[in-house]
């Protein structure tokens, strides 16, 4: 075993367990409230499902992917591939669903509310509920073709048409792959935008804020921020996070997809940053706010 591989093994191995038991701890937190009979709290019933999505990727894409680094092949089949395949899919656009849902949620609580803006603020918080609902149906429907063609790896066949994805394989055609992957890369756009969008209104009512208590600021040397203020960064740090894993994961599919889809050095890759979110977003929340039962209220 080379230095390498090693490492490659290592990184794999820390980011499943590190994933695993900070998503364990975020359910252990969130869940609770938002199964009681108590009405939760719109920011807690997002992170349940935010740490669902999380803990799906990593079952589904980090877990498999980490035994085929230690040398341990799973042996899925067809059926075990298309299922694989399919709630990874789902996970990973669920992610990013309710990270945009949080992200947008927490610009409408933290903007200005005269007039109408109470209304709106007011029924963001009754359809938080269904809009978690919606993410949930709209990734199911949205990923329903990936099973019909996926099955598992070939072996004993020396087709073009079989595309290797390391765990399985597929039949589909490159023209098939790329209007797949464009339609996917659509829906994501939408969500990126609303969410880029939201942080950046999120940015500006931050910085409008500080301008204007700056004269409260030089004369309290301690000040401390609020925690409406303190929940507010965090988000954006879990969008900008999220952000920059996407791209990068999302420029390195269409890589290796369209020229080197046969480089397994780039699939290992791919599956360490499509898991990479779903890692560092417990720890996100845990160390911006140690009590985390508290954090983004």
């Amino acid at each position: 075993m080379n230095p390498g591989d090693f490492i490659l093994r290592l990184l794999f191995l820390v980011q499943t367990g590190i994933g695993v038991v900070g998503n364990s701890f975020l359910l252990s937190i969130y869940a609770p409230t938002s199964c009681t009979g108590r009405v939760p709290r719109p920011t807690h019933l997002i992170l349940t499902h935010m740490a669902v999505a999380n803990f799906l990727v990593l079952l589904f894409k980090g877990i498999p992917h980490m035994m085929l680094i230690w040398g341990i092949t799973p042996t899925l089949g067809n059926a075990g591939c298309k299922l694989v395949y399919y709630i990874h899919r789902v996970a990973r656009g669920l992610s990013l669903c309710t990270t945009c849902l949080l992200s947008n949620f927490q610009a409408i609580t933290i903007s200005p509310r005269p007039g109408g803006m109470i209304g709106l603020n007011h029924q963001a918080w009754k359809s938080i509920s269904f809009s978690c609902v919606l993410c949930w149906i709209f990734n199911l429907l949205m990923n329903i073709f990936i099973p019909i063609n996926m099955e598992g790896l070939q072996h004993g066949h020396n087709s073009t048409k079989l595309l290797d994805y390391g765990l399985c394989s597929s039949r589909d055609s490159e023209t098939s792959t790329i209007r797949y992957t464009f339609l996917m890369t659509l829906a994501d756009v939408v969500f990126l935008a609303l969410m880029a969008g939201a942080s950046a209104y999120m940015v500006l009512l931050l910085h409008t804020h500080q301008q204007t208590v700056k004269h409260i600021y030089s004369t309290n040397k301690s000040h401390r921020f609020s925690p409406e203020t303190k929940a507010t960064q965090t988000i954006l740090i879990l969008a900008s996070t999220f952000i920059v894993f996407y791209l990068t994961n999302s420029f390195l599919t269409i890589y290796s997809t369209l020229i080197l889809k046969s480089r397994l050095w780039l699939q290992h890759t791919n599956a360490f940053l499509a898991a990479c979110y779903s890692t560092i977003s417990p720890l996100i929340l845990m160390l911006r706010d140690p009590r985390t039962s508290n954090c983004c209220s």
